[in-house]
């Protein structure tokens, strides 16, 4: 059974691709489903869709989870980095612009050290585009699946701030902005500078 925070959390994600994803006519009431599932009904739902594997007593880490499902390709996200173990996505709730979760491709209650690496290779990335005051990183666990948080701090937000969902086409220019190219500006000398520059004589 979901614990109350999984639930929540599932259903955030399951409303944002529904609010992303879904014609208008069909959105409010996927919307209203979803929000009134019970933590069984959600489980049961899950599974029928294959976002989540029957649960398997005898083989309990082949039970495949939402982050499974979006490591294996199974469910859109925004790809940003992605190394052996893990992947980097964009969050699509965000708690501020590029926040970022990082998921291990295999069902693990560990993260790896490989993961981490993203995580802070991400991080790193983050700071140089975007320029937060900080970037937090933090793990935590749903399904017994152990992700990273990439947090980009601009004021005062947290892990437990406030969640947004947004739209895929703002993540892809999230993503977009990440992956750009910085610029590189060459200076042109001016001529008093050309004037002073000394050349030595022609040698006879």
């Amino acid at each position: 059974m979901l614990s109350e925070q999984e639930t929540e959390e599932i259903k955030q994600k399951l409303i944002s691709h529904i609010e992303s994803n879904f014609p208008a006519e069909q959105m409010t009431n996927a919307r209203q489903q979803v929000e009134l599932m019970n933590s069984e009904q959600l489980e049961n739902f899950l599974e029928k869709n294959k976002l989540i594997k029957e649960k398997n007593p005898e083989n309990p880490e082949n039970n495949e989870c939402v982050f499974c499902s979006i490591a294996s390709d199974k469910i859109k996200s925004i790809k940003i980095n992605e190394n052996d173990d893990a992947i980097a996505v964009l969050e699509i709730n965000p708690i501020s612009k590029g926040h970022s979760i990082i998921i291990p491709r295999k069902h693990t209650s560990k993260i790896s050290k490989s993961a981490f690496k993203l995580a802070e290779k991400v991080s790193k990335k983050i700071k140089e585009k975007f320029s937060p005051k900080s970037v937090e990183i933090s793990t935590s666990k749903l399904f017994g699946h152990e992700i990273a948080n990439v947090l980009p701090v601009y004021g005062k937000e947290g892990f437990n701030s406030e969640r947004k969902p947004v739209r895929i086409e703002e993540l892809e220019k999230v993503k977009e902005e990440l992956e750009k190219k910085k610029e590189i500006i060459r200076k042109k000398p001016k001529i008093e500078e050309l004037k002073n520059f000394w050349l030595p004589k022609r040698i006879q």
